[in-house]
């Protein structure tokens, strides 16, 4: 009996969570309806997160033996720059998952790049 009360439960909440992520999503705006100040809000931002991973992780490579230390370093000293592109994102009235998938990608982005100008900063090259 308890066992299936639990699992009666866990299938309501389930059921509230993507009902919750469905009116969400039918609640933001297409981003056809972007307008140009928008986009150049949005990667303004992005790249504000670009720069910061760039000079964290280059004033940290000198200090750690691991350059993957310091991307991982520049990572967490930067995250409140990452979420002030996901909500800038979703205050412009965006789905919040769009907003989260962008600055995902963002994020991947960021770590593809820096790695190879750790390598080179490492190397005096």
């Amino acid at each position: 009996m308890t066992t299936r009360l639990i699992s009666v439960i866990f299938v309501f909440n389930i059921a509230i969570v993507c009902n919750a992520l469905a009116t969400e999503d039918l609640e933001a705006r297409s981003l056809a309806d972007m307008s140009v100040d928008e986009r150049r809000a949005i990667m303004q931002l992005a790249t504000r997160y670009d720069s910061c991973i760039y000079a964290q992780a280059m004033a940290k490579v000198g200090e750690v033996a691991d350059i993957r230390h310091a991307a991982d370093f520049a990572m967490s000293k930067c995250q409140p720059q990452l979420l002030e592109l996901e909500s800038g994102i979703s205050a412009m009235g965006f789905g919040l998952n769009y907003a989260r998938a962008f600055a995902k990608r963002t994020r991947n982005r960021a770590a593809r790049k820096i790695l190879p100008e750790l390598v080179v900063r490492r190397t005096g090259g």
